[in-house]
C-alpha cells in the first residue's frame, strides 16, 4: 500500500490526526508518575513529538490557506483571528486568577496577553506553542514568496538550513531557551512542502519511501541514545527535538494508511478523533489549566490518592470546557461578523 501511498491521505485524515497528537499532548502533560512502568515512560518520551505533529500539519495547513488569501494582511488577519479570540481571553481570566493568589506580577499577566513571555523568558509564562506558532504565521508569507518563485527543494532546504543553524548556535547558551521553538521550524517547513505535494497529486515512489524510513529509523536511535546516554544535553542541545524532523513524517503516513483501514472496515468510525481534533487548541489550552487547579484542589480532597481516577476526571472536565469555550467564542464571532456585515450595507 505504501508503494502507492499518495500525500492526499494527510490531508484527508488531518482532523483525526491532530486529535491523536492532542490525545499525546494530554498524555504527556499528565502529572502521574510512570517511571516504574518502563513501557509507559517510553511513551511519555516519544510523546514529545506530537508537537511537532501538530506544526506539520499547520504547515500543510497554511500552505492552504495562503493559497486562498487576497494578499498577505488578509492572511494575517484571517489566521490571527482563528486563535487570538479563543487565546487571550483564557490567558486573561488565568492571569487574573494567579495574580489574585499572588502567583503572577502585573507584569508577568502583560507578558503574557502580548504572548512575549516566551521570547523573554519570563517567570510563569502561559505557554510557549502560541507564541510560536504566530510567529510562524508572520514567516510564512515570507518563506512562501521565495517557495513559489524559486526551486521549492533548495528553497526548503535552504531554509531548514538556517533553522538547525540557529539552533545550533544558541544550544548551551543564555538563549537556549528558544530551542524548543526553533528545532520545531524545520518540520512546519515539511509541512508547507507536503502541502505542495498534496496539490499537486504526489505519490510516493520508492526513493521516497526507503528515504522517510530511514528517517524514521534514524530518529527512533538518536532519541534512544538520548535517553539512555545524554539527558543531560537534551534541552540544552535540543536532542529531544532534532530526531523528530525525521521521524515526523514517515509516522504521519503509516497513521493515515491505519485510519483508512479502520475506515474500510467499517467497523469503527473516528468520532472521537475527529471531535478531539476539532476541539484540539481548546483542549491544549484548558488542559494543563485544570491540572494545576486540581492538583492544588485535592490536596484538601484527597482525590491524588486515586490517580488514574483523577486524571480521568481532569480529562473529562477539559474535553466539556473546550467544547463549551468554542461554542461561546464561535457564537460571539458569528455576532461580530454579522454586525460588521450589516453596517457595511447601510454604508453602502
Amino acid at each position: 500500500m505504501l508503494k502507492n501511498y499518495n500525500y492526499k491521505l494527510i490531508s484527508i485524515y488531518r482532523t483525526q490526526l491532530m486529535g491523536i497528537a492532542i490525545l499525546f499532548v494530554v498524555f504527556y502533560h499528565s502529572t502521574n508518575d510512570i517511571s516504574s512502568i518502563p513501557i509507559l515512560s517510553i511513551i511519555r518520551k516519544i510523546s514529545i513529538g506530537s508537537v511537532d505533529l501538530f506544526l506539520m500539519l499547520s504547515g500543510l495547513g497554511l500552505y492552504y490557506s495562503n493559497q486562498r488569501c487576497r494578499n498577505t494582511l488578509h492572511f494575517y488577519k484571517k489566521r490571527l483571528l482563528r486563535i487570538i479570540p479563543i487565546y487571550l481571553p483564557v490567558v486573561f481570566m488565568m492571569g487574573i486568577f494567579y495574580l489574585v493568589i499572588g502567583k503572577m506580577s502585573i507584569s508577568e499577566l502583560i507578558m503574557n496577553l502580548t504572548t512575549l513571555s516566551f521570547w523573554f523568558d519570563t517567570r510563569n509564562r502561559f505557554d510557549w506553542f502560541i507564541p510560536a506558532i504566530i510567529m510562524l504565521y508572520f514567516m510564512t508569507p515570507i518563506f512562501l514568496y521565495f517557495f513559489k518563485h524559486k526551486n521549492k527543494y533548495i528553497t526548503t532546504g535552504i531554509a531548514i538550513s538556517c533553522a538547525i543553524l540557529l539552533s545550533v548556535m544558541i544550544s548551551s547558551s543564555p538563549m537556549q531557551y528558544l530551542l524548543i521553538f526553533t528545532t520545531r521550524i524545520p518540520i512546519f517547513l515539511i509541512g508547507i512542502l507536503v502541502g505542495y505535494w498534496i496539490n499537486i497529486g504526489k505519490e510516493c515512489n520508492r526513493a521516497s519511501i526507503i528515504l522517510s524510513f530511514s528517517g524514521l529509523i534514524l530518529g527512533l536511535i538518536i532519541i534512544f541514545i538520548t535517553s539512555i546516554y545524554l539527558k543531560e544535553y537534551g534541552a540544552s542541545y535540543g536532542l529531544w527535538w532534532y530526531p523528530f524532523m525525521l521521524i515526523t513524517l514517515p509516522v504521519c503516513m503509516g497513521t493515515t494508511i491505519i485510519l483508512q483501514y479502520i475506515i474500510n472496515l467499517k467497523v469503527l468510525k473516528l468520532t472521537f478523533l475527529t471531535f478531539l481534533g476539532t476541539h484540539s487548541f481548546e483542549i491544549y489550552l484548558f488542559h494543563e489549566r485544570i491540572l494545576d487547579l486540581a492538583n492544588n484542589l485535592s490536596k484538601y480532597l484527597h482525590l491524588v490518592r486515586y490517580k488514574l481516577l483523577f486524571h480521568l476526571i481532569c480529562f473529562i472536565t477539559t474535553l466539556i470546557m473546550a467544547y463549551i469555550w468554542k461554542k461561546i467564542i464561535s457564537y460571539f464571532l458569528r455576532i461580530g461578523r454579522n454586525k460588521l456585515k450589516n453596517l457595511s450595507i447601510e454604508t453602502v
